[in-house]
């Protein structure tokens, strides 16, 4: 009987984790922790743990009675599922102000992680002449919406401050950007100037980093800490602390939902 209960304490932490992982997949939660490449492993893996679950439960004991793989005690089995189930019921699935401000704002392109600068450009011919880049076309990547916004990200405007080619396409053209509102805490000398912040994530979660441009508006902005906004306005670049800082100038900002993806790749 012991043995029999020892298999079975064993094959239900199996099969809870596998429950688990299922539920974080199919349910969408695994969007809130993984980059879109790992989620489908949440999901083998829950497969993979079922399965060793099932394979368990069906293993014929030795004639001790006992199975090596199968010995599970109260205080194990307690200590493997418990934590678990509290974090997957109590754990929140989004970021709130405090560990985003904690993190700290990256407002510099080359804080970024997994940043390479731009390539320098070719070396000069033997008789002093360059030979001509093929420059790829600004509207293959600057995609505009119904109003004629150019639908940027906050990491966009980030990229185009540190590189001049790319500022020039973006330099006092009308955008539109998605992201949370966080009071600016510096860089706000006039009291109008607020952080719109997005997280950038190499692989998961752990590693989320607050992707932050100021946006400038009259009258001042005052909303919940974290609350998702759409900024239309001008794209600008002054030279702040010796380098080119992105600033939206508002024409408008209007509270929406989160995007489906809330993390930035």
């Amino acid at each position: 009987m012991t043995g029999i209960l020892s298999r079975f304490g064993a094959s239900s932490v199996l099969m809870i984790w596998g429950i688990v992982l299922s539920y974080y997949y199919l349910s969408g939660r695994v969007a809130s922790y993984l980059h879109p490449a790992f989620r489908i492993y949440t999901a083998i893996s829950a497969g993979i743990l079922l399965l060793l679950s099932l394979a368990l439960l069906l293993t014929v004991p030795s004639e001790s009675g006992k199975h090596g793989l199968s010995r599970m005690g109260v205080l194990p089995f307690l200590l493997l599922t418990i934590p678990l189930l509290a974090a997957t019921k109590l754990s929140p699935s989004n970021f709130g102000a405090t560990a985003v401000m904690n993190r700290g704002m990256v407002d510099n392109i080359a804080d970024l992680p997994g940043f390479s600068p731009p390539q320098d450009p070719a070396l000069p011919n033997a008789d002093g002449s360059v030979k001509d880049g093929t420059m790829m076309d600004p509207s293959l990547y600057l995609k505009r919406n119904a109003a004629g916004y150019i639908a940027a990200e906050t990491v966009d405007l980030l990229y185009a401050a540190g590189e001049p080619a790319m500022r020039e396409d973006f330099e006092n053209k009308p955008v539109e950007v998605t992201g949370q509102f966080l009071p600016a805490l510096s860089g706000n000398p006039n009291g109008d100037r607020f952080n719109l912040t997005r997280l950038f994530v190499m692989c998961c979660a752990a590693d989320a980093r607050p992707v932050a441009i100021s946006v400038q508006s009259q009258p001042a902005t005052d909303l919940p800490k974290m609350t998702w906004v759409k900024v239309r306005g001008m794209a600008t670049f002054p030279v702040e602390g010796g380098k080119h800082m992105p600033v939206i100038v508002a024409e408008s900002i209007t509270e929406t939902d989160a995007p489906e993806e809330s993390f930035l790749y």
